[in-house]
């Protein structure tokens, strides 16, 4: 499929990008928000959408052949797993940057960043996990579980990744985290055993624990959420109840953990004690709409990204902070948003 973009988004050149995000009068956006933007993953026209956190101005471009399947950002850096196409695409707020290619039949389908020239990908295809050098390209991987499709960094010294147990897109058996010690070359690795099922995506909390999202078996609607914490690197606690195949979470400060879903909208948990608040049959739906990924900006606005029916451009809700939710703005992207991550846009050269 040729990469397209939605005809009524506006593009933006750096200069302009950089001057709109430090034109706003709203102080506390200034405060908060000024300088960054959104980035938005659209697997079906093979684009990335950036929105202005302030002016909710956007721009998109196209990306590397593959399909968009994992996006994370770290500051000014953002890294886009390709999938099919064994590679991983390192970029800025300000345009595409270098690609790196991985081992064939890698299927890289997430990405997180460690710090300014390290990221890591899990590497479905081949049950790894790569350690990439965003700038020069350097690769090395090490053998995770089966089907990985989640990585996570807990404080850039923990590495986490979710192995999904899958066989044919089916799940085999449980899921599991493979940890890795990435601290002070203090070493050390191991498994934790989960007790839900395709384990797809995990958050951390500022409760310092971690939340992995299971989606279960397709059509079987056995979602759950596992509570890990890292510094024993075991399950804690495990909350049933998410329905049909829950996506990414997203931890907001009031201490709610909100997880996309599809078919529900928004998910609510309540981290402190442990209970779901909105389940299936009371997600919030914007625009009436299913949710593929969720992200709390520093104002603690809620960011829905909505792929509609996929057959078209997408829609970003940008909302009130939980327990509103209400619709402030809805953002054209472009087809199919799969995930989002807020970045900030570095100083023009």
């Amino acid at each position: 499929m040729a990469a397209m973009a939605p005809a009524d988004l506006k593009p933006l050149t750096p200069l302009l990008l950089a001057a709109a995000l430090g034109a706003c009068s709203d102080a506390l956006d200034q405060n908060t928000v000024a300088g960054q933007v959104v980035a938005v993953l659209n697997a079906g026209s093979r684009t990335l959408t950036l929105v202005d956190a302030v002016r909710f101005e956007a721009t998109s471009w196209a990306l590397a052949p593959g399909v968009p399947a994992g996006l994370d950002a770290r500051g000014s850096r953002l890294a886009i797993a390709l999938g099919d196409s064994d590679l991983v695409q390192a970029a800025t707020p300000l345009g595409p940057g270098p690609v790196i290619r991985l081992a064939r039949g890698a299927d890289p389908v997430a990405v997180a960043i460690q710090d300014d020239s390290i990221a890591w990908v899990a590497n479905s295809g081949l049950n790894t996990v790569s350690r990439i050098n965003l700038t020069s390209g350097d690769t090395a991987s090490f053998a995770v579980g089966v089907h990985p499709q989640g990585v996570l960094l807990v404080n850039s010294s923990l590495l986490y990744v979710l192995n999904g147990n899958l066989s044919g897109g089916v799940p085999a058996g449980p899921s599991s985290i493979s940890w890795r010690n990435l601290g002070n070359g203090a070493g050390g690795s191991g498994t934790i055993v989960l007790t839900g099922t395709n384990a797809r995506s995990a958050v951390l909390g500022e409760d310092g624990l971690v939340y992995v999202v299971a989606a279960g078996s397709p059509g079987a609607g056995d979602g759950r959420l596992a509570i890990v914490d890292p510094a024993a690197n075991r399950e804690v606690a495990v909350l049933n109840g998410l329905g049909e195949s829950p996506g990414p979470a997203a931890y907001h400060p009031s201490g709610r953990l909100l997880i996309a879903s599809s078919s529900e909208g928004i998910l609510e948990v309540n981290t402190s004690t442990r209970s779901l608040v909105r389940g299936p049959g009371q997600g919030v739906k914007p625009g009436g709409e299913g949710v593929a990924a969720v992200l709390v900006d520093p104002r603690g606005r809620v960011w829905a990204a909505s792929p509609r029916s996929c057959n078209g451009p997408g829609t970003v809700y940008v909302l009130r902070a939980p327990p509103d939710y209400g619709e402030i703005e809805a953002l054209v992207v472009g087809v199919c948003p799969v995930a989002a991550a807020l970045a900030t846009v570095p100083p023009v050269p």
